[in-house]
């Protein structure tokens, strides 16, 4: 497959974390204050059932490019070993979303924002440890920011978005726990779930 046609496939496969770094840019340092402002719309959005189908979804079309760019780009076994698993818990989770939502007429994204486009794109031309590092700090703030979207969607007032919310929780900490053990991944007090 050429280079093109792969990075066109990765662009077209990301979608769904670009609204949930809506409210930060990617190489913007998280301080505490902002993080726990951002968790909080997380939070509110989660909780939603629309709003939640909608960054969840965008999140894990965005996850699973990323896996791709990941799998493609790095020399890093620890890097691609990560994005394997990316690829696999993500598609399973986008999966069992889309047939959830579905079934109650909500409406699912299924192509990346300009937004998660960009952010692709940006890490799509970075080779060597300068993709492995960008990844895995992205790979952290993404998490962290599914997960607190998650959180609240367990409170949602649709008991199987909640149900699906609360049994992918679990694997979302364990993705960010591996991704703070990425190479170049920055350990910081945001970073951890």
């Amino acid at each position: 497959m050429s280079r093109a046609i792969t990075l066109t496939a990765l662009i077209l496969s990301v979608g769904a974390i670009s609204s949930l770094q809506a409210q930060e840019p990617p190489s913007a340092p998280v301080s505490p204050h902002h993080g726990a402002m951002a968790m909080g719309k997380a939070d509110q959005d989660g909780a939603d059932p629309a709003k939640f189908v909608t960054k969840a979804a965008e999140g894990g079309l965005t996850e699973v490019a990323l896996a791709k760019a990941a799998r493609a780009t790095s020399q890093d076994p620890k890097i691609k070993q990560f994005a394997e698993q990316m690829l696999r818990d993500h598609g399973q989770a986008n999966e069992e979303l889309t047939r959830i939502a579905k079934s109650k007429g909500l409406a699912v994204p299924t192509s990346l924002d300009s937004e998660h486009q960009a952010i692709l794109q940006k890490l799509s031309n970075k080779k060597g440890t300068e993709f492995d590092t960008a990844y895995s700090k992205q790979m952290q703030m993404d998490h962290e920011k599914t997960i607190a979207l998650f959180r609240g969607a367990e409170q949602s007032s649709d008991p199987d978005l909640a149900a699906f919310a609360k049994k992918t929780l679990p694997t979302l900490t364990e993705h960010a726990k591996m991704a703070n053990d990425l190479p170049g991944a920055s350990r910081t007090a945001n970073a951890q779930p």
